[in-house]
């Protein structure tokens, strides 16, 4: 071809391909789910924020579609047995470490007996209890290598547990359940997960960048079995620890989504399109110290509870559907594996309508004057812990009533979130404000927070009767035995008022009208693995 001719056609091609409009490289996201996280080790994470990030940088054996249902992840399929006591999963051949490494069974056996060895404080390790062996393995009596679970060759996974637990699968989508390289882990027991190159997960995406108190910069892991079916190529997740600095943002498409809203702003940024309600499974109440005198008292702990007006908390401050709190299980939570929602036996131990809170506050002082503090005299000055943004305006309210209904005093103390997370662990409070997002829907993921010795019952609340009723419930040969068994244990812990309630929270977030196809879990960890910024 003459030489000429050839130059001619070459810039024909350039000039063709120039007149087109170029197309995006990257599919880029932006969003915030909250402060820096304490952590992001499976074994050792105790907050929904930091779920979040796992979920994206690893996979476990199950994981859930977009509707909640419990699809094939790292396993490509299961089959039990034995009355749902043994599962054998299969891992799929093509299942890989963000380094290439194929995922084998023996990940997950470490990483289970990781979360399980009471030297690692887990607070998720709860999870795992209906694993055989893994109680006594917490508490200390068994090593962790009796653990019921083994490999049986490099693809195969064998899982025995205590008693039938038929919602086992949805249990093993839980990122307690994450798979780990213990090669890597091993190595830098407290620190592996804080390095791009050690923080090597088997996810949909893999960490590139993290600057703290400022940003974790993820982007999508090629060697992921599914990488094709993953939209964003690259997801920033912002540190935002101010609901009104994360609005701002929002509004400035800085950051197109946020797990929360400004309470006071709720109903008008729901009208103008930016915030949204989802489905939400959650328990937000008071962690009170049992330690601690005078809150070792059942009666003073009864009285602050009946002082609190749940129905002006829920619509003067909170004005987003929350509904005023009075037990420990959520509406929405199965009674037993698929069937009728726990709270239709039994709504409340107390009521929470406007209308008795007169009957609710005679009885509030009675049983302070009973406990040997008449009219407040002589009640020591007390502290309450908790991280910023709403929580405060709550606790300012709750102090209000604290002192109008029962003239105590009740003093208000902000800790940054990592910091309370340590200080409740530490058990260094009187009160504190606590949230619960149940992970599993089962009454079960809520009834253990308070049950003897689990991490997160950092109030150190304990009754054999309830602990008695849980595992009865756990060994139960029918649902209905198993109801009466887990309605009895909130019964218990109810009339000794483990906890005090305050409100079941509505899920609201904010979100950009250009952002689409986030992935809204019922537990709050929210998925950008299929979400897209419309143009």
């Amino acid at each position: 071809m003459n030489k000429n001719i050839l130059i001619l056609l070459l810039l024909l091609i350039f000039l063709i391909s120039c007149s087109h409009e170029p197309k995006d490289i990257l599919n880029e996201i932006t969003v915030s789910v909250g402060p820096e996280p304490q952590t992001i080790d499976p074994t050792k994470n105790s907050a929904i924020d930091a779920m979040i990030y796992t979920t994206h940088l690893f996979e476990n054996l199950t994981i859930k579609d977009e509707n909640g249902n419990i699809i094939p992840g790292a396993a490509e399929s299961w089959v039990s047995s034995n009355n749902n006591t043994i599962y054998i999963f299969n891992i799929r051949s093509n299942a890989k470490w963000c380094d290439g490494v194929p995922v084998t069974a023996n990940d997950f056996v470490y990483a289970w007996r990781r979360i399980v060895d009471p030297k690692n404080g887990s607070s998720y390790s709860i999870f795992l209890d209906v694993i055989k062996n893994a109680h006594d393995i917490m508490i200390g009596n068994k090593d962790k290598n009796t653990l019921g679970v083994k490999a049986l060759d490099d693809k195969t996974l064998y899982v025995e547990l205590e008693y039938p637990v038929p919602y086992f699968l949805e249990m093993a989508a839980h990122t307690a359940y994450t798979p780990l390289r213990e090669d890597v882990v091993s190595n830098n027991e407290d620190r592996w997960t804080l390095n791009t190159e050690t923080m090597i997960g088997n996810g949909a995406f893999q960490i590139v960048r993290w600057d703290h108190n400022s940003r974790l910069v993820v982007r999508k892991n090629t060697d992921y079995w599914n990488y094709k079916e993953i939209k964003p190529d690259i997801i920033n997740f912002e540190f935002i620890e101010d609901v009104n600095t994360a609005m701002a943002a929002v509004l400035n498409e800085d950051i197109y989504f946020y797990n929360i809203t400004p309470p006071n702003d709720r109903e008008r940024l729901i009208d103008e399109g930016i915030a949204r309600v989802v489905p939400y499974i959650s328990l937000y109440f008071y962690e009170v110290n049992h330690t601690k005198s005078p809150f070792n008292d059942t009666r003073v702990r009864k009285a602050i509870s009946l002082a609190i007006d749940r129905e002006y908390i829920v619509k003067n401050i909170m004005k987003a559907g929350e509904i005023p709190a009075a037990a420990i299980v959520p509406y929405n939570v199965k009674d037993v594996y698929g069937s009728n929602d726990f709270r239709n036996e039994i709504e409340g131990y107390f009521s929470t309508k406007s209308e008795d809170y007169q009957k609710n506050i005679e009885e509030a002082k009675r049983l302070l004057s009973e406990a040997g503090y008449p009219n407040g005299e002589g009640f020591p000055v007390f502290e309450f812990i908790t991280n910023p943004g709403f929580h405060i305006t709550v606790a300012e309210s709750i102090q209000v009533m604290l002192k109008e209904v029962l003239n105590i005093d009740m003093i208000i103390r902000q800790e940054e979130w990592a910091v309370l997370l340590q200080t409740r662990r530490e058990g260094n409070f009187d009160m504190a404000r606590q949230g619960w997002i149940g992970g599993y829907n089962n009454p079960m993921s809520f009834l253990s927070l308070v049950k003897t010795g689990y991490v997160l019952n950092e109030g150190k609340y304990s009754n054999p009767d309830f602990d008695k009723s849980l595992n009865d419930a756990d060994f139960a040969e029918s649902d209905t035995d198993r109801s009466m068994y887990m309605h009895k244990a909130e019964g218990i812990a109810m009339n000794d008022m483990a906890i005090i309630p305050i409100f079941y929270y509505s899920g609201t977030v904010m979100q950009s009208p250009k952002l689409t196809n986030v992935i809204y879990d019922v537990f709050g960890i929210y998925n950008f693995s299929k979400a897209e910024i419309i143009k």
